[in-house]
């Protein structure tokens, strides 16, 4: 195996390249950035390595996780796996897997875990002169309870003002297909934003979350009950006044440091489903039986017009997983799939 000296990375080899930091908050920064983005173009898989007691920021943490990044952290003791906690001797044994028994215990955290409302929006405008970024962003963080979103930028610290009219006019000017876009309020909320052109208009990605501290005590299985009618305003809201495609929305879990919120060192909890909005032009291209998914599926139609949008909510007896998975299989799974590709592709 070759290490080789490169700009973006401490250790660069034939497998993967590897990002170092000594912070104690590990934000996506630019140097980040373009470490996940080299590694992408070069096929290589990033690995970030911290110090014990890091805390991830959620927006770095999602672009680990949509560049496939490993996560390792060292201590006294020597080098572990941040999710299993398993001592590794080589970085390679990430993903290899280590016959190791020595699990790391010893890390206290501080504060609570918090739930976490996650969501993930496809929705369609026209591209016209008076179409704005940013108000969809606005609606689902707010309604959510995340507050007003304040800051946007590339990379963090963000430190653009939150403005809709220039956040249009930079997204105008990287048509066909815009950048990532970051934006976070005050409360500690932060969703990322894509704009692709698309033969029949624009097509607009925006996905994040919103901590509730004020949660603290409830854990994800219960956290249902406790948000389904703010989740159901949040996705009616999305038929009202924009044109979703498709949306899904989650819960998931958080650690706290100070007045931050991210991932720590350690297992994370599975998301776990709690609804799924599926617009008009989806609901026709998936062909859907109203009458038939109704009965085996919390089903709400939304929206007038011949063709409604459907919101299926998880709130059955059963694991929010296998409810979410059994309504899939309802779906016809040739058209679902076209679906998601269509979706997908055009934010590609």
């Amino acid at each position: 195996m070759v290490t080789a000296v490169h700009p973006f990375a401490d250790e660069w080899t034939d497998d993967y390249a590897l990002f170092s930091v000594e912070h104690d908050r590990v934000a996506y920064s630019r140097p980040l950035r373009h470490f996940l983005a080299h590694c992408r173009a070069d096929r290589l898989r990033p690995v970030l390595l911290t110090g014990e007691g890091a805390l991830i920021s959620p927006h770095l943490y999602t672009a680990m996780t949509e560049s496939g990044a490993l996560w390792a952290f060292r201590s006294a003791r020597g080098v572990f796996d941040a999710r299993s906690g398993l001592r590794i001797r080589s970085i390679s044994e990430l993903w290899t897997g280590t016959d190791a028994s020595e699990r790391h215990t010893e890390i206290a955290f501080e504060g609570l875990p918090v739930p976490v409302v996650l969501f993930d929006i496809y929705a369609t405008e026209r591209a016209v002169d008076s179409t704005l970024v940013g108000p969809l962003a606005d609606h689902a963080v707010a309604t959510l309870g995340g507050g007003s979103l304040t800051r946007y930028g590339r990379d963090e610290p963000l430190t653009s003002q939150w403005d809709h009219r220039a956040l249009t006019t930079q997204v105008q000017g990287q048509m066909p297909a815009s950048e990532v876009i970051l934006a976070a309020s005050d409360l500690g909320a932060w969703c990322s934003l894509t704009v692709a052109r698309t033969r029949d208009g624009l097509i607009q990605r925006v996905h994040g979350g919103v901590p509730l501290p004020s949660l603290s005590s409830t854990p994800v299985d219960g956290l249902r009950d406790r948000v389904m009618p703010t989740v159901t305003r949040m996705l009616s809201g999305l038929v009202d006044e924009f044109r979703p495609r498709v949306a899904m929305v989650s819960a998931g879990m958080l650690r706290h440091n100070a007045a931050d919120f991210g991932f720590r060192v350690g297992g994370q909890p599975v998301d776990a489903p709690l609804a799924v909005l599926i617009g008009p032009r989806a609901v026709r291209d998936l062909r859907l039986d109203f009458t038939r998914l109704a009965e085996r599926h919390d089903l709400t139609t939304l929206g007038p017009g011949r063709v409604p949008s459907a919101l299926v909510r998880m709130t059955g007896r059963d694991a929010l997983w296998a409810q979410l998975r059994a309504f899939a299989y309802d779906l016809d799974q040739e058209r679902l799939g076209a679906v998601l590709a269509t979706e997908l592709g055009g934010m590609s």
